[in-house]
């Protein structure tokens, strides 16, 4: 029956469902099967009770009319006249076209949809009218569980008369909303089709996945409105014909609703969404709704990564999958991540992966950097939990309140401190203190008294020359004079202490003066 219809991505080679490499889709089916439950008419005739209808074009003696009760389902042995909705689900048996699903006599204004539980890609439609097809109609589908609604196509015989708004030309786009007068004559009066395919043929499709052609593929509901009956003119007849509405309604055969779980091109197979469904879900050759989603996306219909595989950002299938969803490298310290666009733009695609709430003291986009006041053990390695250990950081030498780098483990020390841990002063500085801003004082040794620049760190104790004192060299020792020169005192006194800029003896004996107390 619709063996030449087009079909969006069918695949005929079983090797195609595995999936590997590039871009894949689920086999397609008829997305009514194993959903009465979700299948719906606004007119069913004898749903109330018994209606009779009548079969067109037999002359008025020679009339045949029948009896629809629907208050029952249709059992060819007990129930041959329920023509419920149910009755459109393409089924192969041998009685199939002993039921169908009939509207009430004379209603124009006729619906029936079709609700899906999820996303699924729709192909094409096929309805097989056991009456005359509709003078007009139109199909329109829902991507939001019926909130909102897009008409497909519109049918009709006179499409300038029905629908005057919409043009009747062959459209110019893929997505292009038609009038189409090919379903709607009066020819056939029975088996007559109308078919809707998804994406015409025509037109070449670079992009499978851009916005408008998912727009066209993808829905959770289906509604056929049927808008106009097809009649022969019966009101113009005489008056003492019997009631000519027994004669029009809407009967169909079949309608089918082919097409796919929707994957984004990242499964193969699909199952049921809701499992616990299982009473509706186990009638075979169902179309189910969760894909198994492979290049490690995730969700009903793979529109996302699976957990801890953001470091690339999810896309459709193509032809390489390797860049999509990648796992992030977070070196063993969490598991859990999420994609940064501006990293990944930053790095020039090679990273988009964010660590999140690293442990074991863990920084960093891949918790590859340790904590402040922690630094990397150079004996372990980057994924070992036990690799950040303490800066140990002497508090009166470093900055930061005892900051290291976390590499190399060294402290930030203050302007005059020195030492892995800021733990001493710089050579020509002493007096570690916390309280000074700059954590230690310049030795500051005269140059003409001492030996060196340097200076004991702990008391500032310069080093002197031999007849030079003083803890800044600059003063010579007792019994010397004359700085730097520092000459003997030579006095004849009680002792030989002069005065340091003279060299005045200070302690003559008893009846002597003089500056060396000789006389």
């Amino acid at each position: 029956m619709y063996d030449d219809i087009y079909v969006f991505q069918e695949l005929q080679d079983p090797q195609d469902l595995q999936c590997s490499g590039g871009s894949c889709n689920p086999q397609l089916g008829d997305l009514m099967v194993g959903r009465v439950a979700q299948l719906s008419a606004s007119s069913t005739c004898g749903l109330n009770g018994p209606q009779n209808y009548c079969i067109i074009g037999y002359l008025e003696e020679e009339q045949k009319c029948f009896t629809c009760d629907s208050r029952l389902p249709y059992n060819h042995y007990g129930n041959p006249n329920s023509h419920r909705i149910q009755n459109v689900i393409t089924t192969f048996d041998p009685d199939r076209k002993m039921k169908w699903w009939q509207s009430e006599n004379g209603v124009h204004q006729v619906s029936i949809r079709l609700d899906l539980e999820t996303v699924f890609q729709f192909s094409h439609l096929v309805l097989t009218f056991k009456s005359f097809r509709p003078a007009a109609m139109l199909v329109e589908r829902s991507k939001d569980f019926g909130r909102s609604w897009k008409v497909f196509r519109y049918f009709a015989e006179d499409c300038s008369l029905n629908f005057p708004s919409v043009s009747d030309q062959p459209a110019n786009n893929i997505d292009d909303i038609i009038c189409d007068s090919r379903y709607s004559g009066s020819e056939p009066s029975t088996d007559g089709e109308v078919v809707l395919k998804a994406l015409d043929p025509i037109f070449e499709i670079e992009n499978p996945y851009a916005a408008n052609i998912q727009d066209l593929i993808t829905l959770t509901n289906i509604r056929v409105n049927f808008t106009r009956l097809f009649t022969l003119g019966d009101t113009l007849l005489s008056r003492k014909r019997r009631n000519p509405q027994e004669k029009y309604y809407y009967a169909l055969y079949n309608m089918v609703v082919r097409g796919s779980c929707f994957c984004h091109g990242h499964a193969s197979q699909c199952t049921p969404v809701d499992p616990r469904r299982g009473d509706v879900f186990t009638q075979t050759g169902m179309v189910h709704g969760r894909c198994l989603c492979q290049h490690n996306t995730a969700g009903e219909n793979c529109e996302r990564c699976q957990d801890f595989h953001h470091d690339s950002p999810w896309r459709p299938g193509g032809e390489n999958t390797d860049d999509i969803c990648r796992r992030c490298n977070c070196h063993g310290h969490t598991d859990s991540c999420h994609f940064d666009v501006a990293r990944f733009d930053a790095t020039g695609g090679v990273s988009g992966g964010v660590c999140d709430d690293c442990h074991h003291g863990r920084m960093g986009p891949q918790c590859e950097q340790c904590r402040p006041f922690l630094y990397q053990d150079p004996q372990r390695a980057v994924d070992d939990p036990h690799a950040c250990i303490p800066c140990d950081c002497n508090p009166a030498g470093s900055q930061g309140g005892g900051l290291c780098d976390p590499l190399s483990g060294q402290c930030f020390c203050k302007e005059n401190v020195d030492g892995q841990h800021c733990d001493r002063c710089k050579h020509g500085f002493f007096n570690l203190r916390q309280d000074d801003s700059a954590g230690c004082q310049a030795c500051e040794c005269e140059p003409l008294g001492s030996v060196s620049e340097l200076c004991d760190q702990v008391r500032g104790q310069c080093a002197c020359r031999s007849e030079v004192t003083g803890r800044r060299c600059d003063r010579c020792q007792t019994g010397f004079w004359g700085f730097p020169f520092c000459r003997p005192c030579e006095c004849n006194g009680l002792s030989e202490v002069c005065d340091e800029e003279t060299g005045e003896c200070l302690n003559c004996r008893e009846h002597t003066t003089g500056p060396q107390c000789d006389r």
